[in-house]
């Protein structure tokens, strides 16, 4: 049996997910998917305009050449709209600045659907959803291959990130320009570089079942 997504990225396996724009047409989006062979597509909303719109008519071109879309949302403190986000008919989150629990607990509630999360359910939307007519059948679905991460661009983050990495999150990687920025802040007494906090990382992950793209 072939692994799902999901499973490739906590196997570590190579992930081809390329980045286009929020203006993409339908048209471009399965140029994008016929060149590239990707796994996922990734858009961003965080550094850039966007409408829920753009969203959508990404995620369901995608979705027309089976390939799910990877949405970075727009700011940390967003994170309780993760739900209505994948209701917009993609299957991957990236919450960027992630420091806090509090935030890691708040993207985990508002993606997941009972009995891991609170996610609302919204009747027959999301990304797989025609398959899977029954609310519980979908429900139990998507728990098992909704893909769930965040960015890493804080020495606060990196120190946290034993106790940020919980159950439900599937991969975490660097915001490395950002990271920079806190690093040359700091002057924290280790931790001085990118290599520093990945190896700090490294550590504290050692036998957690997360995927780190360094």
């Amino acid at each position: 049996m072939s692994k799902t997504l999901k499973e490739k990225f906590l196997a570590g396996e190579k992930i081809i997910q390329p980045r286009i724009s929020m203006a993409s047409t339908r048209e471009e989006v399965h140029q994008t998917i016929a060149g590239t062979n990707c796994d996922i597509i990734y858009i961003d909303c965080q550094h850039g305009p966007y409408t829920e719109w753009d969203i959508s008519r990404i995620s369901k071109a995608a979705e027309e050449r089976d390939v799910p879309v990877l949405l970075r949302i727009k700011h940390t403190r967003h994170a309780y709209r993760v739900g209505n986000y994948c209701d917009l008919g993609v299957l991957g989150i990236k919450v960027p600045e992630v420091e806090t629990e509090e935030i890691v607990d708040e993207a985990i509630n508002a993606f997941y659907f009972p009995p891991i999360g609170r996610r609302s359910w919204g009747g027959w939307v999301g990304y797989g959803i025609e398959a899977r007519k029954d609310r519980l059948e979908y429900a139990k679905w998507w728990n098992e291959n909704g893909i769930l991460g965040f960015k890493v661009e804080s020495i606060k983050s990196v120190l946290n990130i034993r106790s940020l990495v919980k159950p439900g999150i599937t991969y975490i990687d660097f915001g490395p320009a950002d990271l920079m920025f806190d690093i040359e802040g700091q002057n924290h007494p280790t931790l001085k570089s990118i290599d520093d906090c990945r190896v700090f990382i490294e550590q504290e992950l050692e036998g957690v079942n997360v995927r780190f793209f360094s």
